[in-house]
């Protein structure tokens, strides 16, 4: 990633925070946000929940959503260590993705606060 689209990406994610905050762009990426949510969330807890009933194992939500996690977190990209040392090329990539991770891990659930908000004040 250049210089130029790393600094263009953090705009772009400053944009998003800032339409979040707007009555009708909010409420659009708020409806958004839930989709995502449902799908991310609903739709593989509900399949989690059907398969362990049909086992004969009861589970609450807490343990699933405990379930959910542990798999999200076990299925997600982590970062690859390097066995033999780059040079300054390998540090400014690895600086600028762990602040591109910290911006992400910043930015969205800001804006999906603001975004709940936009809807409940766009909502009649």
């Amino acid at each position: 990633m250049s210089q130029r689209a790393f600094i263009v990406s953090f705009v772009l994610l400053a944009m998003l925070v800032a339409l979040s905050a707007t009555r009708f762009a909010g409420a659009m990426i708020g409806f958004l946000y839930a989709i995502a949510g449902i799908f991310f969330a609903g739709v593989p807890g509900a399949a989690i929940d059907y398969a362990l009933n049909r086992a004969g194992i009861p589970v609450t939500g807490k343990q699933l959503l405990l379930i959910g996690a542990a798999l999200y977190a076990r299925c997600s990209p982590l970062p690859q260590r390097s066995r033999h040392g780059g040079g300054s090329g390998k540090a400014t990539w690895t600086r600028r993705s762990a602040g591109a991770r910290l911006a992400l891990l910043m930015a969205l659930p800001l804006s999906a606060w603001l975004s709940l908000d936009a809807m409940q004040r766009a909502w009649p």
